[in-house]
C-alpha cells in the first residue's frame, strides 16, 4: 500500500510539473513583442506555432513561447491569432535579442 501511494504521488507531481500549457521555466524567459516589426538588435530565430483545443489564446502563445525557449529565442512577435471552433492557433516569429 505505501508503494501505491509513493507511486500516485510521484505520478501527480510529474504530472503537474509538466502541463504542456503552462509556461516552462525557459518559456517564462521568452517575451512578446507588441508592434509589427521586431526591435533593434534582433536576429530571427524560427517560426514557432501553439495550438490547443481548449479555445484559449493563452494558452496557445504559451505554447509558442516554451518552442521559442527552446530553440534558444527569448522573444517573440506574434503574427497572427486563430480561433476556429474550439482550436487556437498562434503564430509567431521567434528572435534572438540583445538586451
Amino acid at each position: 500500500m505505501k508503494y501505491l501511494l509513493l507511486a500516485f504521488v510521484v505520478i501527480s507531481f510529474v504530472h503537474c510539473a509538466s502541463n504542456p500549457n503552462q509556461l516552462t521555466e525557459e518559456g517564462k524567459k521568452v517575451q512578446v513583442m507588441s508592434g509589427k516589426k521586431p526591435m533593434e538588435g534582433c536576429e530571427v530565430v524560427d517560426k514557432v506555432t501553439g495550438e490547443n483545443d481548449i479555445n484559449s489564446i493563452q494558452v496557445a502563445t504559451n505554447k509558442a513561447r516554451n518552442m521559442a525557449a527552446k530553440k534558444g529565442a527569448n522573444y517573440i512577435l506574434v503574427e497572427d491569432e486563430l480561433l476556429n471552433g474550439s482550436h487556437a492557433k498562434v503564430i509567431a516569429t521567434a528572435y534572438s535579442c540583445s538586451e
